[in-house]
């Protein structure tokens, strides 16, 4: 057998296989393609995604895209829109931390950042006197000041009037619920005819001694149970 039929004769080439592969790969390569072009790209988001990708892979290419020789992904300048590191509620939180702090009164008010929003609690005394849904005259400043809030936040508020589980004896009211309800009304009197609020954006609600947040079994739970809460909710 000469050269020639010897050459003639052989299987070159790649695998069947290949070809279908190669078309596959195209294909997908086209969809993503296609993705590409119809997704708004958030530059932040794009730059933590592609760290992601980069850890998930092992591997660390060359180049000076978005991928070089680094554990994290290239840094890019954020957009004025994300310049503000905290979310409305901190903010929220930290005005009125400052506002108790004007007042002294660290130890009859605090605030929490929780699920439902962020609590403004006030012990009942800072308030009322024993048995009554009277406002005292130190209440107004901090009211004023809830007022001032409400018009900065874009925040519904309600407010919430909670008693021990002393039971009512004499005076005006006849049960802790009355108490309780008459309490968190007159926050919200207050607040309608002296700073012109919205009160569309206030709900108000009594709870008796149903929520407690200490053991009702010494004076000093008591003393936390008996309070009025404005809470701070978006809508």
């Amino acid at each position: 057998m000469d050269e020639e039929e010897r050459t003639d004769s052989g299987g070159g080439g790649a695998p069947a296989w290949m070809a279908t592969f190669a078309d596959m790969m195209s294909l997908l390569l086209t969809f993503f393609v296609l993705l590409l072009s119809f997704a708004t790209m958030d530059i932040v988001k794009f730059k933590d995604a592609m760290g992601s990708i980069q850890q998930a892979l092992g591997f660390l290419p060359t180049g000076t895209g978005v991928f070089q020789h680094t554990q994290v992904p290239t840094d890019f300048e954020k957009p004025m829109a994300t310049s503000i590191s905290k979310d409305t509620n901190e903010i929220l939180s930290e005005e009125l931390k400052s506002i108790i702090k004007e007042q002294g009164l660290e130890d009859e008010i605090e605030v929490e950042n929780s699920k439902r929003g962020v609590i403004l609690r006030v012990r009942g005394r800072v308030f009322f006197e024993p048995g009554a849904a009277e406002l005292k005259p130190q209440s107004y400043p901090i009211l004023e000041k809830i007022a001032e809030l409400m018009k900065r936040f874009p925040y519904r508020v309600s407010i919430e009037g909670h008693t021990d589980n002393i039971p009512v004896s004499g005076g005006k009211y006849s049960s802790n619920w009355e108490l309780s309800t008459a309490r968190a009304f007159a926050a919200l009197k207050f607040l309608k005819e002296k700073t012109g609020v919205d009160v569309k954006r206030i709900n108000i609600a009594g709870f008796a001694d149903t929520h407690p947040i200490a053991p009702n079994d010494t004076p000093e739970g008591r003393a936390k149970n008996r309070r009025v809460e404005f809470v701070f909710y978006e809508e």
